[in-house]
């Protein structure tokens, strides 16, 4: 079975019906991370492995069901576009925001954008401390996603001042430790958010097992104005660690 077959297959038991110009721009898009020649964003240019590992899996996120009634996403380390854009594809009427602090990666989101025709979409070539504390970002977007970005303390701290009250993070991971759980939520408590779902991605028997999932942190509160601290910090001196 070919992957774009496997991708559409996996989507629909996600309740994610794709009709044939989504599956065609998302294919589009895997090609154009694969044959991009000015850099090798994501450290593969397998296709097969773009689809499934990759376009497939930004998808997941559509698991969380508040997703689809955001109207603002902020995809922080967006890197390769992942997750964001394959979201911004299935959902074109959200409004993205793609974060990334490298520049050879920003000029990759650009060319996609660009070349996807991707309407209301802006790339930050920011570090997101920094873009957290522009009052144009901050407290200013329904959901931010964080896919192979840190530790979900760190997760937190990057992500939950950019939501408004009410908004959500998705923090994508794999295989889970109840220490990175429980210092997850020591810091989203720290920030005005609390760790309200847990969902397990389910995978069809075709593509095998792989363990994937899907951490919510609710914005509950204001994040007191001291969050995000400086560049680099978060990283370094993770908030929730004892």
């Amino acid at each position: 079975m070919n992957s774009l077959e496997l991708l559409r297959l996996q989507a629909a038991s996600w309740g994610l019906s794709l009709e044939p110009e989504r599956l065609a721009r998302l294919e589009a898009f895997a090609r154009f991370l694969c044959d991009y020649d000015e850099a090798n964003v994501i450290g593969t240019r397998d296709l097969r492995g773009i689809v499934l590992d990759h376009v497939l899996d930004s998808l997941s996120c559509f698991l969380f069901d508040s997703l689809g009634a955001a109207s603002s996403m902020v995809d922080v380390g967006s890197g390769g576009g992942l997750p964001g854009l394959p979201i911004k594809i299935v959902e074109p009427r959200l409004k993205m925001t793609l974060v990334e602090a490298t520049a050879k990666k920003v000029r990759f989101l650009r060319s996609a954008v660009e070349v996807l025709s991707l309407e209301e979409v802006e790339v930050c070539n920011a570090r997101v401390e920094e873009l957290a504390r522009l009052d144009e970002h901050r407290g200013m977007h329904d959901v931010a996603t964080a896919r192979a970005v840190a530790r979900l303390s760190v997760v937190a701290e990057y992500c939950v001042p950019l939501l408004r009250v009410g908004g959500c993070v998705i923090s994508m991971k794999g295989r889970l430790e109840e220490k990175e759980i429980s210092e997850g939520e020591r810091a989203a408590e720290r920030l005005g958010a609390r760790v309200t779902g847990l969902i397990r991605v389910p995978r069809i028997p075709e593509l095998g097992e792989k363990q994937r999932h899907l951490i919510i942190l609710q914005k509950v509160a204001e994040t007191p104005g001291k969050y995000p601290r400086k560049v680099g910090v978060a990283a370094r001196k993770p908030l929730g660690v004892v």
